[in-house]
């Protein structure tokens, strides 16, 4: 046997294992990916929050870099997805069953860039997704819980781009430069901010119609003929039922707020186009009441996409069949009519007396103010909702629906 066949074997110490909260940088200042998945948390992470800029740069930096062996163009067109949907928190949802349909990927794939985003310390968990349904039972339907990532930028991007940092872990604060970081902002914004100076494709007909030039006269410099000035623009005009003054414009707005309320499919116009197709409605003498009641009975679809162009059609069917038809001359209806004897006229006058002491004139309803009409809307819609919660077992469609109104009475009040 040698000598040496059983001699001790020394074996190089492993390096230690950074703490969680600390980024890992290797001893020849090389970094080291995170792969454990303790380590991608948003509460043990060592990267810190940022938003949609600072993840696009910090991802393009770390993937040109070459700091992950799988990481590549994929990887930054995941980032850019994400970095879309991104809220103001900087949180994002996975979505996982979209997004790799929306990228044009396998789920596989999408999973592994995921992966190494995450590796790489720029995505951590904020809430792990679950299979548990968040449906009530009995629902007939299933909603698991949706992956919220947290978008992040590891250490060494700080360091690399001379960032002064305060602070460790997620809640890390980004407060300024080093001379070093200094220099390459303003070097990155004066980048940013260059106008890009790019030729526009030349057109691929070359033989545009050019003026000829005037040879009349005895000077040597000549002038291309002056094109006639532009008209100027008319201005619309108006239609004669739709014109109104400004008093009239106003009465008509405060009569379409009183409409609109009161007549369901209505109420998807604009109060001053609702106003405008309303006013020959108006200028007839109509109260806002009858206008209502008028409308109200019309066929129409339950949400047409614009009331107002149904209201203006309306009264141009309306006026085609109040055009009076041709009247016969003068001298023939005087030849033809009979002129009414004394008592026709005493009696006619008697008529009109007693209907003007019988009928007295009715005074105009008053507007009602805002307040009253939102009041009156509110109260509806309560009643609305009591009706809804009072419903027995019998009234309701399906037992979901039932279930739905038994959970509203035990959450509500005594």
């Amino acid at each position: 046997m040698m000598q040496h066949a059983r001699a001790p074997v020394h074996a190089t110490a492993a390096p230690p294992r950074p703490t969680r909260g600390q980024h890992r940088i290797s001893p020849n200042n090389r970094f080291i990916p995170v792969c454990e998945h303790a380590d991608q948390e948003i509460g043990t992470t060592a990267s810190r929050r940022t938003r949609r800029g600072d993840f696009l740069r910090a991802a393009t930096w770390a993937i040109t870099q070459r700091l992950h062996p799988k990481a590549g163009d994929t990887t930054l067109r995941v980032a850019r997805d994400l970095a879309a949907r991104l809220n103001a928190d900087g949180h994002v949802a996975y979505c996982r069953d979209t997004m790799f349909k929306r990228l044009g990927i396998s789920r596989r794939t999408l999973e592994r860039h995921i992966a190494v985003l995450r590796e790489l310390g720029l995505l951590v968990w904020a809430l792990h997704g679950t299979r548990t349904n968040t449906r009530p039972a009995g629902a007939g339907e299933w909603a698991g819980t949706a992956t919220i990532y947290a978008a992040v930028v590891p250490r060494a991007w700080d360091d690399a781009l001379g960032h002064r940092v305060s602070g460790h872990g997620y809640h890390a604060r980004h407060i300024g430069f080093t001379d070093r970081g200094r220099q390459l902002a303003i070097a990155d914004a004066r980048r940013r901010t260059r106008p890009s100076h790019r030729r526009d494709t030349p057109s691929c007909k070359t033989n545009h119609p050019r003026p000829k030039a005037e040879m009349g006269g005895k000077k040597n410099n000549t002038s291309a003929p002056r094109s006639a000035r532009p008209r100027p623009r008319r201005r619309h005009e108006v239609p004669e039922p739709y014109r109104a003054s400004t008093q009239q414009a106003a009465h008509a707005v405060s009569v379409a707020a009183w409409i609109r309320p009161r007549v369901p499919w209505t109420q998807g116009e604009g109060l001053r186009r609702l106003a405008f197709a309303l006013r020959p409605w108006i200028a007839t003498g109509l109260s806002a009441a009858d206008i209502a009641a008028d409308l109200s009975v019309w066929r129409v679809p339950r949400r047409p996409a614009s009331p107002a162009s149904v209201i203006m059609a309306r009264w141009s069917e309306r006026a085609d069949q109040d055009q009076p038809a041709p009247t016969p001359s003068p001298l023939a209806e005087l030849a033809d009519a009979v002129p009414p004897n004394t008592a026709f006229l005493e009696a006619m006058e008697t008529v009109r007396t007693r209907l003007h002491s019988l009928c007295t004139p009715a005074e105009p309803e008053p507007d009602p103010p805002g307040f009253v009409i939102r009041d009156r809307i509110l109260a509806s819609f309560a009643e609305a909702d009591r009706a809804r919660h009072a419903r027995t077992a019998e009234q309701c469609l399906s037992f979901a629906e039932w279930e739905a109104v038994c959970d509203a009475k035990e959450r509500a009040p005594w």
